[in-house]
């Protein structure tokens, strides 16, 4: 090998970001992710449906159509909370990167060090942040709130359903809401989450691309894939 040679190898070398490649999401991390995604779809849409029916189909030829749209909202309800019960799970027996010890705890000296740089990042006062293998502190934040909304969703979701029997047992759990807030306003917070659901949507995938073009770290691929990218110091 020529000296010119070397050296273009060590310059090519030198500009490529990765030294290698780290498995960090593991299958049922990946799995359930998009199930989810593909279960809020169609919550949003046949829900959206529930609430305004903007398909107005001959009644003759779709006598039932309303009929289908809640069937198809409880069933995807029933699969959607199995996959956010299993992944919450999953962040106890899962391994290190999808674990909640992860979490940024803002009583650590350096952890708040890491929430206040990209608490930076994403308010344009820092031009780039630095590389993390698992979700960063802002992301983790906003996995915790956007959860707890899951978590509304499926409760007050179970509550109004299970009012066609108010005398079972999953009523008598599920139901306990509504000596929190009225029946409507049940309803009124469970259509509103909706548009919480779909702005975190929305600003998720916009973070996720963002950092991924500025730190190189495959966070787009690698929810299709498990590996990504660990940069050189």
């Amino acid at each position: 090998m020529s000296a010119a040679t070397a050296e273009a190898d060590v310059r090519r070398y030198e500009s490529v970001p990765a030294r290698g490649f780290v498995y960090v999401w593991q299958a049922a991390v990946r799995i359930t992710h998009w199930v989810n995604v593909l279960c809020i779809i169609i919550l949003v849409m046949t829900g959206l449906y529930m609430h305004y029916p903007f398909l107005k189909p001959n009644p003759v030829d779709f006598p039932y159509m309303m009929g289908y749209a809640r069937y198809i909202h409880y069933l995807t309800g029933i699969i959607f909370s199995i996959s956010v019960l299993s992944r919450i799970w999953w962040g106890v027996v899962g391994n290190k990167y999808a674990s909640f010890r992860t979490f940024y705890n803002p009583f650590n000296k350096e952890d708040r060090k890491m929430i206040i740089t990209f608490a930076k990042y994403y308010t344009f006062l820092e031009h780039k942040p630095p590389h993390l293998l698992t979700h960063n502190p802002m992301a983790q934040y906003a996995y915790i709130g956007i959860f707890l909304v899951f978590m509304f969703q499926m409760f007050s979701g179970y509550a109004l359903w299970t009012q066609i029997h108010p005398d079972g047992a999953f009523y008598a759990f599920f139901g306990s809401i509504f000596g929190i807030m009225s029946n409507q306003w049940v309803r009124y917070l469970h259509y509103f989450m909706v548009y919480i659901i779909a702005s975190f949507l929305i600003v998720h995938l916009y973070a996720a691309v963002l950092v991924d073009f500025r730190t190189h770290s495959g966070d787009i691929s690698s929810i299709f894939s498990g590996w990504k990218t660990d940069i050189k110091d």
